[in-house]
């Protein structure tokens, strides 16, 4: 009885969060569709009429386009790199015997610790060396090395779940250890690779630090073209409102397709982790 009685507190909790959660993007959604003259109003849908002015010039107008590319380029680039080293970093370290892992481990996840800043102007300075500043390659090994510790951890995480007696089974039938991790241990663990690949694009996708400092024009990433909405005199609410709608769009579209994974993914350890 008690169980039922609280029922209705929860679905009221629920909606209150669903809707505090989604009211930024309903705000964001609706100032895009809004006319030069009513942008700054508070009306919403259903009290106005919607035009499709602030798209029609964001994509005609300006190098929005383009930036749009180099984020998609840049982050896909990342996650498949990151993801296809770090899996295989993670797999070392749960699987193999090496003399001090835990201390390289602790090493590899350092690289997280400290805030972006501190390796502005290392990188800065580096890429100007390696004439790879302003360039697709130079932000794709900045973010690879940003992102690939929590690539390792996670993925290490994943392996342990995995029962060794299932591969130490494939070594029996003739399998290698390479073997056994492309056909047996990659598709067991398939739910967690793909949960951090998503997480991967979406810090890579959102990324505006390292962009801002490491590209000029050839490689700038569309965080870095949303600042080109702030004038001097005015923000152009409108276009600014249209472009974050469209590129907020791509990655709830990637989690959406690849949703059920996810779950799966998030739910590797809960079994263990509850004991």
């Amino acid at each position: 009885m008690k169980a039922k009685a609280k029922q209705p507190l929860l679905h009221a909790g629920l909606w209150i969060y669903l809707v505090v959660t989604l009211f930024p993007f309903l705000w964001l959604v609706t100032t895009s569709l809004k006319p030069a003259k009513s942008v700054n109003s508070a009306d919403f849908l259903g009290f106005f009429s919607p035009v499709l002015d602030n798209y029609r010039a964001i994509f005609t107008e300006g190098q929005f386009t383009d930036r749009l590319w180099n984020s998609i380029v840049i982050s896909f680039a990342t996650v498949l790199i990151t993801v296809a080293v770090g899996s295989l970093a993670g797999y070392a370290i749960a699987r193999m015997n090496i003399r001090k892992k835990e201390n390289l481990f602790f090493f590899i996840l350092t690289t997280r610790m400290a805030p972006p800043v501190a390796f502005g102007v290392p990188f800065f300075l580096l890429m100007t060396k390696v004439h790879l500043l302003d360039s697709r390659l130079g932000m794709i090994g900045v973010y690879v090395f940003m992102n690939l510790a929590l690539c390792v951890w996670l993925t290490r995480g994943f392996f342990d779940e995995i029962p060794k007696e299932i591969e130490e089974a494939a070594y029996v039938d003739g399998c290698t250890t390479l073997t056994s991790f492309f056909r047996i241990t990659l598709p067991l663990s398939i739910g967690g690779l793909i949960t951090t690949a998503v997480l991967v694009f979406i810090m890579t996708w959102n990324e505006f630090f390292f962009a801002s400092i490491l590209t000029r024009n050839v490689a700038a990433t569309y965080p870095v073209h949303l600042t080109t909405y702030f004038g001097s005199r005015e923000i152009e609410w409108g276009k600014l409102a249209a472009a974050s709608t469209v590129v907020s769009a791509i990655p709830i579209v990637f989690a959406i397709l690849t949703r059920k994974y996810m779950v799966r993914g998030f739910s590797l350890g809960a079994v263990r982790n509850s004991k």
